[in-house]
């Protein structure tokens, strides 16, 4: 029993990981963050996104089955609303990194609560995270029928998700004292761009349910 749940532990360590680690728009939005506002604005962001990795492998471990039989019907309404959010998000972000920097030195009371919403209201639009976890959920029960087993795979998922965002977060915070502004404004641009481009994928996506 044991050594399922440790089997558990390193196999929902290894997916929180693996739906991390590719750098695609929310990583580059991470590494900006940090870089802009710093590690507590960047670690910040990365329990936004933590959060939701969290959150998602609950649900799909959980009631995966049923969850995904009850949405079914509302599939391509579901993937149209996604897409158009995440677009308009990417439209903000863009004239956030268009628009005039922030003096230096400058601290806004309850910036890292507030970017901590933002990352996590982006994260949960993006439906490819729950649906990789979906995929997963098989395994916990066909490794353990322990009642602990879907807890340990969920926390060491979790786990997996925040460590390397925290990661990205303390990379970007290294690096931003050396960037000069015009490279952050550059990433900014191209982090935004890469947001409304996961929206348009969406909508594609939809046009196919």
């Amino acid at each position: 029993m044991t050594h399922d749940l440790l089997t558990l532990a390193a196999a929902g360590f290894v997916a929180g990981l693996a739906v991390a680690m590719p750098l695609g728009a929310i990583g580059v939005l991470i590494l900006r963050e940090s870089m802009v506002g710093g590690l507590r604005t960047g670690l910040a962001a990365a329990a936004g996104v933590a959060t939701v990795d969290l959150a998602y492998c609950a649900v799909a471990v959980g009631f995966g089955a049923a969850a995904a039989e009850v949405l079914a019907p509302w599939s391509r309404t579901i993937a149209v609303a996604s897409g158009v959010v995440i677009i308009g998000i990417g439209l903000l972000l863009l004239r956030g990194a268009l628009g005039p920097p922030a003096p230096a030195g400058e601290v806004v009371p309850g910036r890292p609560l507030r970017v901590y919403g933002r990352f996590v209201a982006l994260t949960s639009l993006n439906p490819a995270t729950v649906v990789y976890f979906l995929a997963l959920a098989g395994v916990v029960t066909s490794v353990t029928t322990a009642s602990a087993g879907p807890v340990v795979f969920v926390v060491a998922a979790g786990i997996g998700s925040l460590l390397w965002q925290a990661g990205l977060a303390i990379v970007g915070t290294a690096i931003g004292a050396r960037v000069p502004p015009r490279a952050v404004r550059v990433l900014g641009v191209v982090a935004a761009a890469a947001v409304i481009a996961l929206g348009i994928v969406a909508l594609a996506a939809a046009r196919s349910l």
